[in-house]
Order: structure tokens, then sequence, then C-alpha cells
């Protein structure tokens, strides 16, 4: 047993000084083009040597629809994937044209009408007219021209589905309700509306909601709840590729990745009731309600649209999830059994309504993620071999906590998280962000890793960098979700970013997290409420507010409570161990059975909270809910007072932190079969954060430094005071001490400076904008932007003369730089750095003139929103903006 330890620990140290490619950073290669063998070569080598370990070959819409697929397309993608095996790289494949999964760049439905979507409207007007896709339409006129063949929204074969006579007012009981199929016919229609007709009579206090289907005539999209659309997928889309592949089948072709497979999301002018679009429909749904509904169809349908009475929310619970269970095994299901044929995994994400946001639908929230697979994500990772989602933007949200809570239901554990950028100086989303900086990336990354990512996904490199004087978005390259990284000049320094982050994810890997709380998914009071109820709101503030005080949690579905054991007043869930679970304004519960588990759980001496609106239904249970479950229930959003009071009811387990400062670091704390605890601490805030660990009975602790590789034991202690530097981050690794200890220390100090004695380098500097141009006088104390220099994204080289009057070791700090610098003294390097602190250490200095040379890259904004509607007001920060100083050390 000491030996299987022993050999564990090696290879836990073995990754975490060399991390595979699972934990470093992967990419979308963005093709634009179908590339030259020499092209791929570059490029992929490219990518090897800044860190990247994986990348997904995407087409992107640049490319000619006819290029994708195609003979020559098929092989440039065989010979990229025999570099990538030379170079040591996996390549994972990225299963469609631009995104939204299944259409196989219009393949699928080519020759294939019946394939194409088919989606349920409704009217009570005589007319189903004006319909049209706002989600997609604001996108752009190329995204339209994309999803639809000559970009035009047309259908035809339209179908009465379903008629229901019901009082105009409200309904009191089913018996109110008349179903009227029979009675309505189609009586007119044309690519773009229809009329119908009633044969009977509509008095005064009725009114007639009349159900009907049509199919697009003209969209690429498929139709998810058909198998055989999945299945002509396959065959048209897919297979080609892996027939391409042979013998790259798994390694290093080792998965299929899928993204955001959803149609429609359609509005049209009679549009009424509390489902926000369009249903797809086919005539499969109509059995697979009926197994899990004993209404008739069309009066489920009625319950979906408005209040039918006192069973509504049970219909609308059991209707969305007899709906999503449809689509998720005809296209999920079908796409897992081929990956297991081909002996490769099947990962990807579906549409996530949170992206960017903590709130279940603060992310996309102008659509019905009940219409598309996009509610059940439990229920959805079940198909999935390795779990992802995607994340917008660069502040923390909720998709790698969700992410890691659906792996851990579904027995696996973390995610791949695929990160976009979209503008935020423009409402063209598209034209994205050519401002970011390494800093920004570096920071999200470690947010995300503490929140569940294993491997990051950028979004991503280029083949291209575009065209200049032509804002188009998507169609110039330049404007497709930018940065294309590879073309910021910050991009040499790329490698310290993948290393850093990938050990990170690596020193995170073997630990199981610490959360004391559980937080239930709200599946079936988003299928009944819909998304603007509170369930969505208060889901996000439960998850913010336990982050913000350093609590951790993981989300839990009812068949993760139903399967928990108790023990010891303790809930083991998920492979976790929960000693509290929340109720987020839930209302509607799938099984009465997650309640009795809830009340074994208080009875045992656990702690049940609930927000918002209270428990009133389970789905399989028609007796009135009583709230004995709950310990604590609070009626607004949780506040500080709330979260303090669940918190003091948690054990203590593990290290305690004492924060001395007025901001927390971002934390991420778990534990090891064997008794050590592992602790990633980061500052991502603008000032120093003092704080200190400690343990009742000591602890023994190791150092494991991300940035360099190393792993150093700095313990035994019983309090340890540690100083983390705005963007500084630290792993621990500690265990209760083996041996009496009552000593008190700090990490690894940094070198102490002597502030009083700092040499403020003001003047004589001179600048050159790239290699091989002339140098000029310029100031320090402001960015190059500001100096004439405008549009210059690249490489500046500023330079000065040192006097060292008297001999000492010194070192230079730079406050502040926009955005990666590398220092040269004398012509030798000393070291390069993307994000603060940029300090670089000279050494002993001899008495006498020194050169220093700082090179700096910016970003590529300035050149490449130049001329367009996308610069801002300013141009963006470039080089020096605060004068260097020179620091002798005081020790």
């Amino acid at each position: 047993m000491e030996q299987a330890v022993m050999d564990r620990q090696n290879r836990d140290r073995a990754l975490f000084r060399a991390p595979t490619a699972a934990f470093r950073p992967s990419a979308y290669w963005f093709w634009h083009s179908v590339p030259t063998p020499d092209a791929c070569r570059a490029q992929l080598a490219d990518f090897k040597a800044k860190g990247i370990g994986t990348i997904l070959i995407q087409a992107r819409l640049a490319m000619p629809l006819g290029d994708y697929l195609s003979p020559p397309y098929l092989e440039a993608y065989r010979v990229s994937a025999e570099i990538a095996a030379e170079l040591g790289m996996k390549l994972g494949i990225y299963d469609d044209y631009n995104w939204t999964s299944g259409h196989a760049g219009g393949r699928t439905v080519a020759g294939r009408d019946d394939l194409r979507e088919r989606h349920l409207f409704w009217s009570s007007d005589g007319a189903i007219s004006g319909i049209c896709p706002p989600f997609v339409q604001t996108m752009g006129p190329d995204i339209v021209g994309w999803q639809y063949e000559g970009g035009i929204v047309e259908w035809c074969d339209w179908t009465v589905e379903a008629a229901v006579l019901h009082p105009a007012s409200d309904i009191g009981t089913p018996s109110e309700i008349t179903d009227v199929t029979a009675q309505v016919c189609i009586t007119g229609n044309d690519a773009v509306s229809c009329t119908y007709a009633f044969d009977g009579d509509v008095s005064a206090d009725q009114e007639l909601t009349v159900f009907i289907s049509a199919r697009s005539a003209t969209s690429r999209l498929i139709n998810y709840p058909l198998p055989e659309a999945a299945e002509r997928f396959i065959q048209v889309g897919l297979d080609p590729l892996v027939d391409m592949l042979d013998g790259f089948l798994p390694d290093p072709v080792g998965f299929v990745f899928y993204d955001q497979p959803a149609a429609g999301f359609y509005r049209w002018n009679q549009i009424s009731g509390t489902l926000g679009n369009s249903l797809l429909f086919a005539p499969l749904l109509r059995q697979a309600v009926a197994e899990r509904i004993d209404v008739p169809f069309a009066e489920a349908l009625l319950a979906l649209v408005r209040d039918t009475g006192r069973e509504t929310l049970r219909i609308r619970a059991k209707f969305h999830a007899a709906y999503s269970a449809l689509i998720n095994e005809a296209f999920f299901g079908t796409l897992r059994r081929w990956s297991e044929t081909k002996g490769i995994a099947l990962t990807g994400h579906e549409i996530l309504p949170h992206v960017s946001s903590f709130s279940l639908n603060g992310g996309f929230t102008s659509i019905d993620p009940r219409v598309a697979p996009a509610v059940d994500f439990f229920g959805i990772d079940a198909y999935r071999h390795e779990t992802a989602v995607d994340s917008n933007n660069f502040a923390a949200q909720l998709a790698p906590k969700l992410g890691d809570s659906v792996a851990r239901s579904n027995g696996r554990s973390r995610c791949m998280v695929e990160t976009y950028a979209s503008a935020e100086r423009t409402t063209v989303r598209a034209a994205g962000q050519w401002e970011l900086t390494l800093e920004t990336a570096r920071a999200q990354a470690i947010r995300l890793h503490c929140l569940g990512m294993r491997q990051f996904i950028w979004h991503g490199v280029y083949q291209t960098d575009g065209r200049d004087d032509d804002p188009t978005p998507f169609v110039n390259p330049r404007f497709d979700f930018a940065p294309g990284i590879n073309f910021e000049p910050w991009w040499a320094y790329h490698d310290l970013f993948s290393d850093e982050t990938a050990r990170i994810s690596a020193f995170i890997e073997p630990a199981k997290p610490r959360t004391p709380v559980a937080i239930l998914y709200p599946l079936h009071t988003a299928f009944a409420e819909g998304p603007r109820h509170s369930h969505a709101t208060h889901l996000g503030a439960w998850c913010e507010r336990l982050l913000a005080q350093g609590c951790d949690f993981m989300i839990v579905s009812e068949a993760d409570l139903i399967a928990a054991e108790i023990r010891d007043g303790r809930l083991f869930a998920s492979g976790l161990v929960f000693d509290a679970v929340v109720l987020p304004s839930v209302t509607v519960l799938e099984t009465v059975g997650t309640l009795r588990k809830l009340e074994a759980f208080k009875a045992a001496g656990g702690t049940v909270w609930s927000s918002g609106e209270r428990l009133s239904l389970a789905c399989d249970d028609d007796t009135p809910i009583a709230a004995t479950a709950l310990s604590h229930h609070c009626d607004t959003l949780p506040d500080c007072d709330h979260i303090a009071t669940l918190l003091s009811s948690l054990r203590s387990s593990g290290p305690r932190f004492d924060i001395g400062s007025a901001r927390r670091p971002w934390q991420w704390v778990g534990y090891e079969e064997d008794g050590w605890w592992r602790i990633v601490l980061f500052n991502d805030g603008p000032d120093g954060i003092d704080m200190s660990i400690s343990h009742a009975e000591g602890f023994d602790c190791e150092e494991w430094s991300p940035e360099e590789g190393t792993i150093e034991p700095a313990g035994p202690f019983d309090h340890l005071a540690i100083a983390l530097e705005p963007h500084a981050v630290r792993c621990l690794r500690i265990r209760e001490a083996s041996h009496d200890t009552a000593s008190k220390s700090t990490l690894k100090p940094l070198p102490t400076l002597d502030p009083e004695r700092a040499i403020p380098l003001v003047d004589g500097w001179r600048f050159a904008p790239g290699t091989g141009t002339d140098f000029a006088p310029i100031s320090v104390e402001t960015g190059w932007e500001n100096q004439g220099f405008a549009d210059f994204s690249g490489t500046g080289i500023y330079r000065t003369t040192l006097t060292a009057e008297t001999e000492a070791t010194w070192i230079v700090e730079l406050p502040q730089v926009e955005t990666a610098v590398t220092a040269f003294l004398d012509g030798a390097p000393l070291g390069r750095r993307a994000w603060r602190p940029y300090r670089f250490t000279l050494g002993h200095l001899s008495t006498g003139l020194h050169t220093l040379e700082l090179h700096v890259a910016n970003t590529a904004a300035n050149r490449y929103y130049r001329n367009t509607p996308y610069l801002g007001d300013t141009p963006d920060s470039s080089g020096l903006t605060a004068a260097p100083k020179l620091i002798p050390l005081s020790n």
C-alpha cells in the first residue's frame, strides 16, 4: 500500500512538472481556406512551441461552403493529423462548419428535405405569419445566409397538429377544454405564412388556440428530434473525416466535439403565452409525451402557453422533460453510439443560457432555452465521455462550476472550457476583443480552474488575420470573435501562460474539492416556470455569495440526492461530502423521493436552506408539499447575513484561512485520500492580500510553483503567513503534522526591496517601433499611442543608459506595462513577463555605464481596429505608462 501511495505521488509530481495535453491550453484552429501542407506545418509547429497541447480544426464562415469536406479539405485535415502526431500534439474533430452541430455545412439536408427543422407555432388569430429568427438575425446577414439557403427564411408543409377551444379568461378545470383538432383546416399558405379556419362556433367568452407545424424549406439546420437526422449528419459530415483519418484514431485524434446543436428560436406575429419560442416538432413527440403525461396531447400543448388549472406546472414540467429526453436520445445518443464504434470520445457543449453570468439565464436572455437542448445539462452530459462548456469574456461565471457538477454526477470530474470574447466597446459582438491582454486571459484561466476547469480552449488561433479596411464581421476573419491569439503581439509569451496554467490544473487534478454546500439544480422548476422565473437569479446569487465568502459548493441533481448516502449527519453524493443543501426558489420537483431524502438529511443533523418561492409540488405525487425538510428559508435573494448563518452551521474540516485584507483571494481547496490537502490561492486584484493558514494540530507543507515547476518543502508549521502580491498565485500542499510543532513562518520570501533608495528612470529613453527602425526620444510616463504611434501594434523597443555609482544588487521594477515585456541588460536577456509583477533582477552591478533595453509588446487593437467602428473613443494604452524604477536589494 505504501509503495502504491509513493508511486501515485511520484506520478502526480511528474505530471505537475510536465503537464500532458489534457491539462494544457487547447485551441480552435480557424481555417478560412484550405491550407497548404507547408502552412499546416508552420502553424502547428508554432502552436506547439507556444504550449498548445490540442488543436480542433474549425472551418469558419470565411471559407467558401463548397470547400468544406471537399477532397482538398479532407487531405489537408489528414496532413494536419500527421504533423500533429509528429509534434506530439493531440487533435480533436470539431464536427461542423462554423458552429451549430448537425448540418454538415448543409450536406445533411441536401436531398433530404424531410430532415430540415420543423417547428410548432400557435395562434388564436386565424393565421401564422411574420416568422423570424431574431437570435440569428442579430448576428447579421452573413450568418442568416449561412443558415438559410439564399438568406431567406421560408416554410412549407403546414399542418394542423392540435386545436383547442377554451375559456378566454381563466380555465378552472380540464372539462372546460375541448379538443377541436378535427374541425380546423389550413385554408391558405405560402412560403412565409398560413391561414386556417374553424368549422364551428366560438362564443364571446371562448378562445380558439391552434397549433400548426411547418417545415423550413430553406434552413440548413436539422430537426433534432429525428434520430435519422443525426444518422444522416454522421454519414455525410463525420464519416468522411474519420475515413480520411484512418490510422490516427484514437491517437492523436481522440475525440469529436459538438457545438451548440439547436435550431430556430423563432418568434412570429401571433405568438402569445408563457413559451418564448417555437418548439421543434416531429411525430415522435406525441408518443414521448403520452408516455409521461396522462392528458390529451392538445391539452398538454395548451398548458405550455397558458394556465390551464392546478395541473399546469406538472404538465409543463413533464412535457418539457419528455421533449428534452427525445432530443437528447435522438441526437446525442446517436452521436455517442457512433463515437464508441470509432473508438473516440464524445464531448462538446450545448447552448448555455447562463454563459458569462452566474444566473441560469443571465447570458442569452432573448431565448426560451426549453425549446432547445439547453436546460437538462445533467441529462445531456450522460451522453458525453468528457464534459465541455463554453464561457464568454473574462469574468467569473457559472459554466465551469456547472460543468464540473454534471461531470461528477456522471462519474467523472472537471471539464473543458471554451472561452470566446465578444466585443464590449461596440454592439457588433463578433468584433471581439483584440485589446485582450495575456494578463487578463491568465487571470480568467486561473479563476476557471478554481471553478472546475481542467482544460482551457481558446477561441481561437487563426489561419489568417484577415484584411484591412473591411469591418464586416465573420466574412472578414479579423472580426470573427477576435482575437486570433497567434496574431497578437504578445503571442511570443503564450508559452508562459500555457506552462503555468497547465501546472495549476495538474496540481488540482489528484484532489477532490472541499464543497460543504450542495445547490439543487432546479430542473423541473425551470421546465415548469420558464427562464424568467426567480430560480435563475436565486441560483446565481447563492453561487456568487458563497464564493465571495470563500465557501465552495457543487450543484447536484435530484437523482444525485436520491442516490446519496447519509452518514453522521452528512450527505455523500457525486463522490463529494456535503453539510448543507440549498433549494434556490425551487417550486417543482421531479419526484417526492427528493423531498424524502432532504427530510432524512435534516433529521440526521444536516442543514437544508431554501430561498425565494416555496416548494409547491412533486410531479409524481398529488399530495400537498409541506416544508418539513427545511431548516431555514429566506423570501429574498440570500444576503450576507443568510450566508453567514449557513456557514456557521457547516462542520469545520481541513485548513482554516484568516484574511487580513479587505479582499479575499480566489481559492480552491481539495483533499487527497491520504490526508493531504491541496490549496490554490490567487490574487486577481490591484492590491496585495495578507492572509494566513492555520491548523490546530500543526501541519507539514509543500509549495508547488506553477511558474517554475518546482516543489519545495516549507514546513512544518501551525501558522503560515502569506503575502499575495497583485496577480500572484500560490499552490500549497499541506497535511496534519507528523510530529509536534508550534512554529510560525512565512512562505519563501520575496526579495526585500529598499524603496527609499529607489531611483526613478524617467529621462533618457529612446524608442523604436520594432526592429530595424530608427530610435527617437520618448516619455515612459505615457504610452506610445500618445506619442505619434497611435496605430502601431507590435513590439516596441525602449533603450536607456544606467550609471551605477556604487556596487549593489539591483532590481528593475516596471509599475505599468501594456502588456508584455522582455528585459535585456548590456545585451543579455534578463527574462520575460506578461503579467504583474513586472520585475527583473539585474544582479550585482559593477560601477559604470550599463544599457537597459525593454522590448514591450502591446495588443493588436490599435492596428486591427483602425478605420473601423470598433476602435473606441481613444487608442488602447501601449508600452510603458509609468517610469521604471531601479531598486537595490536590502538583503
